[in-house]
């Protein structure tokens, strides 16, 4: 556990290891309180596009974990941070 709290930064995915559906999994709430409490840098994942990080936000604040924002990084955001550095000043 010292390991753990030595930690200057943290990446989790998120369906399946901070929720299930629509349940915060059993001890999600204490690690991300946790987190924020101590000030660690933290990234939630996810290989889903079909959330905007508000979106994420909103959906983990209705199951009682408020996240900000700024913690969140999609498939959609990777997708589409690449084509901007592939072909800078170009339009989809």
């Amino acid at each position: 556990m010292e390991a753990l709290r030595k930690k200057k930064g943290f990446i989790c995915d998120m369906d399946g290891v901070i929720y299930h559906g629509n349940n915060i999994l059993p001890g999600a709430k204490d690690f991300v309180e946790w987190l924020q409490s101590e000030n660690k840098e933290f990234l939630f994942l996810t290989n889903s596009s079909e959330r905007s990080p508000k979106e994420l936000s909103d959906k983990l604040a209705r199951m009682g974990l408020f996240v900000e924002e700024n913690h969140f990084y999609t498939s959609a955001l990777a997708t589409a941070s690449f084509i901007a550095l592939q072909s800078p000043k170009s339009t989809a």
